[in-house]
């Protein structure tokens, strides 16, 4: 028999209020993803309030997939946006990139429950109604665009009888001073991989990283990363990601007041991209390289901290199974 999906809306262009929740509950059938589109018009009379990326993902402080009030999946949506970028490979789409004051804009975010999407056996499975729930927490400002509209869908798999789904929290620290720190992660499944979040990177004339160096710590032995430094670890995942459209960048020019011009070389302009990196313990998506901490007591990330009090993020990727599953 052919396989089934269903593809339906959860909010149809609804008006955004600032510092809102909002809660939607989620189909009952085995969902494979939800699709997250946010539009709004340019609000930028001052050029410098003009972004490709950061206006919209700003404008929702927090996604969360709850089950029975228990977090799914739950971060800003910038994060989750690079998660499963680096999960998937998939960028997001922003669409009609323009400058120009009050011309419309939208961003399309996927959040997929599984490595890929439409996957019958990687997706999160059946709920009865009111237990799986989309609830979203819009910022208190909008910088550079107004008018949010929010449009959300789902896609449903039919007849879909899961293994696992893949969950994913946001950890967060600050330390208050430089140097080496730990960040305890969940134990009890297998760890797939970390997203994780600098808030200072190497930029100007300064090298220093929020997350300058890193280690992985399974029962305090390293495991896997023994120590990596944020350029190359940075580098290297990127260059197994498509980015050519992630990066928000700047031209330089010699233009009058009134006249735009040819531009000059790209630069980059802080982008979003430049504050994450990934650690990888599922390679070839088979699994086999995953920490399995089941039965251990401790698995922690060991961080060296390079500005004092900057704050780091971490989003472990945690493969759950379905129990009962085959």
């Amino acid at each position: 028999m052919a396989k089934r999906f269903i593809r339906s809306v959860l909010a149809q262009d609804e008006a955004v209020t600032v510092s809102t929740v909002v809660t939607y509950d989620l189909p009952v059938n085995p969902l494979s993803h939800v699709i997250l589109s946010l539009k709004a018009a340019n609000d930028t009379g001052t050029i410098a309030n003009y972004s490709v990326w950061t206006a919209l993902l700003s404008s929702i402080a927090k996604v969360e997939v709850l089950y029975k009030g228990q977090a799914i999946f739950s971060g800003s949506l910038a994060d989750l946006m690079m998660l499963q970028w680096f999960l998937r490979g998939a960028q997001p789409y922003a669409g009609n990139i323009v400058k120009t004051n009050d011309d419309v804009r939208w961003i399309t975010v996927v959040l997929g429950f599984g490595r890929r999407l439409f996957d019958t056996l990687q997706c999160f499975p059946a709920t009865r109604k009111g237990e799986l729930q989309l609830q979203i927490t819009y910022a208190a400002a909008q910088t550079g665009i107004d008018t949010l509209i929010a449009q959300y869908e789902t896609v449903e798999l039919l007849d879909a009888v899961p293994a696992s789904f893949f969950k994913s929290t946001t950890l967060s620290k600050t330390p208050t001073a430089t140097g080496w720190h730990d960040l305890d992660l969940p134990v009890g499944n297998d760890l797939l991989g970390a997203l994780l979040f600098s808030t200072t990177v190497p930029t100007g004339a300064s090298f220093n990283a929020s997350v300058g160096q890193v280690k992985m710590l399974l029962d305090n032995v390293e495991f896997g990363y023994s120590f990596c430094n944020w350029e190359c670890l940075h580098g290297e995942m990127l260059q197994a990601r498509p980015h050519i459209f992630m990066n928000e960048h700047i031209h330089r020019g010699n233009f009058t007041t009134t006249v735009e011009g040819d531009t000059g070389p790209q630069q980059e302009d802080d982008t979003k991209v430049q504050l994450y990196s990934w650690l990888e313990y599922d390679p070839d998506g088979t699994g086999e390289y995953a920490i399995r901490t089941s039965g251990h007591s401790r698995c922690n990330l060991r961080i060296n901290q390079e500005p004092a009090a900057d704050a780091i993020r971490c989003l472990p990727v945690e493969l759950m199974r379905v129990v009962g599953a085959v």
